[in-house]
């Protein structure tokens, strides 16, 4: 009987070391097949660890520039990395396209409204004056009666959101191969033939819509994704400027954005857009509003 019961307890021990062996054995299959799963290189793996370096660099260095306008020394130092960071996002992008089929395409910023004309002009670089702009849609009708352009709104704001309009509009044209197209509703901002970003006021709020996924940055900067019809499809990123903090965090949204067309902060643009304020009938006179 006592012979029978070691037996039995040696069986029970035996039972429990082997069951706990095969935990151990599944904990460990686990472990190899998930938790070490981010070392396994794949497809995948170049475009996020290269590409995406790359592209943080380029906007810390343009932020930096940005900061650095009038140390000559660290700027020039900021921009010659960029230059090198710049070629590095070049070779990167061949060498992915080439082995990989990797495609660097932005989703957003395709401007199908474009005329053959319009291409025609942003291919050579041609610069566009407000008259230009007289005779297309006009808006609907506020209060007071009269449709008013976006230039018309912009003259008749207060100094604060002039300053701000000037800033986002010197930081996106000192960009290479950006080109600025002012409409009725809105001022648009081309790279190459993309609609990388769009100026507009909402009521007498200055808006400033890029070719970005809004969820990609909701989480850092206060951006929303625009319901807008006019906007949507091709610059959907809506950053609403309110104070000097929003016109600060724009501009780094902006280097974000630039990093994507793989495009230089090149020169610091210092041109004051002249916006003197005009009642109505002045405006009216002049073609930026019209009374309905």
């Amino acid at each position: 009987m006592r012979t029978a019961l070691l037996i039995s307890s040696a069986y029970g021990w035996f039972a429990g070391l082997l069951a706990i062996m095969l935990i151990m054995a599944v904990l460990f299959v686990f472990i190899v097949l998930f938790a070490l799963k981010p070392i396994k290189m794949d497809d995948n793996v170049p475009e996020q660890l290269a590409q995406k370096l790359l592209e943080k660099r380029q906007t810390e260095l343009t932020i930096e520039l940005l900061n650095n306008k009038e140390n000559k020394e660290a700027a020039e130092k900021a921009e010659q990395e960029l230059r090198d960071v710049s070629t590095a996002q070049k070779i990167v992008s061949e060498l992915l396209a080439k082995e990989l089929g990797v495609s660097a395409k932005k989703t957003y910023g395709v401007d199908s409204g474009l005329t053959a004309a319009e291409e025609e002009s942003l291919e050579k670089g041609e610069k566009q004056a407000i008259e230009h702009t007289f005779g297309e849609a006009a808006p609907a009708a506020g209060e007071d009666g009269i449709k008013k352009s976006f230039t018309a709104k912009l003259m008749q704001a207060g100094d604060d959101v002039k300053v701000w309009y000037f800033e986002l509009k010197n930081c996106l044209l000192c960009y290479e191969k950006t080109k600025a197209r002012m409409h009725w509703n809105y001022e648009k901002f081309y790279v190459g033939k993309n609609n990388a970003a769009t100026l507009t006021m909402r009521g007498k709020v200055l808006c400033l819509y890029l070719a970005l996924e809004p969820q990609e940055y909701a989480g850092r900067f206060p951006v929303k994704a625009s319901q807008s019809e006019a906007f949507k499809q091709v610059t959907p990123c809506l950053f609403r400027i309110r104070n000097e903090k929003g016109v600060k965090l724009a501009k780094e949204l902006i280097a974000l954005l630039m990093s994507d067309y793989g495009v230089l902060y090149v020169k610091t643009n210092h041109s004051i857009y002249a916006l003197p304020y005009e009642d109505d009938d002045a405006l009216v006179a002049k073609g930026l509003a019209k009374k309905q």
